[in-house]
């Protein structure tokens, strides 16, 4: 991350002004997927339909960036990430291609991931704020 920050800025590409809401949606869909394998026995959707929810949420998150970030830094962090976390995918399904969908959760397990994937989203943008940089539209 310090790399990141200590790079020199330069602009590959200008994102539309309307990305940040897509990106804000997103980060949203990145949270809730990621979250859906977290809970023990039965599972939320999508973790009852994909096998890698977690990193399919970081692909999702790793997207929203690209979205909103068009400087040569943005593309090599969230890119890398993206390739990264694609590239574990395919190599987990060669290694281990069976897979069984777990159980679906009840009630009580969708309000809690609503709630904690709310949560979670409020705190990374306090903390985007906190670093300067605005999560919101301007």
């Amino acid at each position: 991350v310090l790399g990141y920050r200590w790079a020199p800025f330069i602009n590959v590409w200008t994102p539309p002004a309307f990305m940040v809401h897509i990106n804000n949606a997103l980060m949203v869909l990145a949270l809730w997927t990621f979250g859906s394998s977290m809970a023990k026995g039965a599972k939320v959707w999508p973790a009852t339909r994909i096998r890698h929810p977690q990193l399919a949420g970081v692909m999702i998150w790793a997207v929203a960036h690209l979205l909103v970030n068009g400087d040569l830094a943005s593309i090599l962090l969230f890119g890398g990430l993206l390739a990264w976390a694609a590239g574990e995918v395919i190599v987990i399904n060669r290694a281990a291609p069976a897979w069984s969908a777990p159980a679906p959760a009840g009630t009580a397990t969708w309000v809690r991931l609503v709630v904690i994937t709310l949560v979670l989203f409020a705190i990374i943008a306090f903390i985007h704020l906190w670093l300067g940089v605005s999560p919101f539209p301007s």
